[in-house]
């Protein structure tokens, strides 16, 4: 099988479990007993939503500000690198989850970026977006119920027969994939440095599914915080890695209910899952209208177009 076909597959495997864990959610949405989760869904808590959404907003100018950091790293220019990461962020909405990498790789091409700086950058990003989110999933781990031997030994032989998997798959094309790698490790000092940006993410979106959750449950406690945030690392985690799946959907929600109901019960946490959809959606929109706006209101050949970099700290 040619590597396009093997590519094909996965992402209509993964678009096929987004679409039927999306229907198994919006079923439980259906039938479970939400009533009283349903009157916390007060007027201020729709504004507070609101609110929480401006903040996803800036949490995705964290995550573009560290992706024009990347573009530094790898040897390329970062201006206008964070209103492109903004502004393209929006097309993972559609079918495939691929369009605003694409999208981004395209529009950085037409600012003289090389391929090999925008691969590096991308594969830089993907791990540190991993890695800060397996970090931050350790806060649910150890708060949550053992499941069956059984189960477990069939997640480790998947973990281990994926491994084995992208292992082979290296060393057969290692003559093209090793460069770039190493590439990756010798700038492993600089994205260190730049960690604390993608950890600071997931800390806060877990603490946006906490404050919301809290509304919507009279169990939530503040005991419970860390497990918020590590499950929705995680929801993340499993939404990110599956192929063909529009921005995790379906895929985030069925985490974020297997984890948290048997702490919050399913209501509140049905609900708590489609608000936090509303939320993401909300703040990429609301990201990428600001970063259109600015396209806008600045022409591209003066040093204004990167104002609002500079406004987070770049030198």
């Amino acid at each position: 099988m040619t590597r396009p076909a093997i590519l094909k597959l996965l992402r209509w495997t993964g678009t096929g479990l987004a679409a039927v864990l999306t229907v198994w959610f919006v079923a439980q949405l259906l039938i479970s007993d939400i009533g009283s989760a349903r009157d916390a869904l007060t007027p201020a808590l729709i504004a507070i939503t609101g609110g929480l959404a401006v903040l996803y907003a800036g949490l995705g100018a964290a995550l573009a500000f560290g992706w024009s950091r990347l573009i530094g790293v790898f040897g390329g220019s970062p201006d206008g690198q964070m209103r492109l990461h903004a502004v393209t962020q929006v097309m993972k909405y559609l079918p495939g989850n691929v369009f605003h990498l694409a999208g981004r790789h395209g529009m950085a091409r037409r600012k003289a970026l090389s391929h090999e700086t925008l691969l590096l950058a991308a594969l830089a990003e993907t791990g540190l977006l991993v890695l800060a989110a397996l970090l931050v999933g350790l806060l649910a781990v150890g708060m949550l119920a053992m499941p069956d031997p059984a189960i477990l030994a069939g997640l480790g032989a998947a973990l281990l027969a994926g491994a084995a998997l992208v292992a082979g798959l290296g060393v057969w094309k290692w003559r093209h994939v090793g460069p770039p790698l190493q590439r990756v490790w010798r700038a492993r000092g600089a994205l260190a440095l730049l960690l604390p940006v993608y950890l600071g993410f997931f800390a806060v979106y877990g603490a946006i599914g906490g404050l919301l959750l809290s509304a919507l449950s009279p169990t939530m406690t503040a005991s419970l915080l860390p497990l918020t945030a590590g499950a929705f690392a995680l929801a993340w985690l499993a939404g990110f890695l599956t192929p063909g799946a529009p921005a995790g959907i379906g895929v985030r929600e069925s985490v974020l209910l297997l984890i948290l109901s048997p702490f919050a019960g399913a209501g509140p946490v049905l609900l708590l899952a489609a608000l936090a959809r509303v939320v993401t959606i909300l703040g990429d929109t609301f990201l990428a209208a600001a970063a259109s706006l600015l396209a806008g209101l600045t022409p591209s050949t003066t040093p204004a177009e990167s104002d609002w970099e500079t406004s987070l700290g770049r030198s």
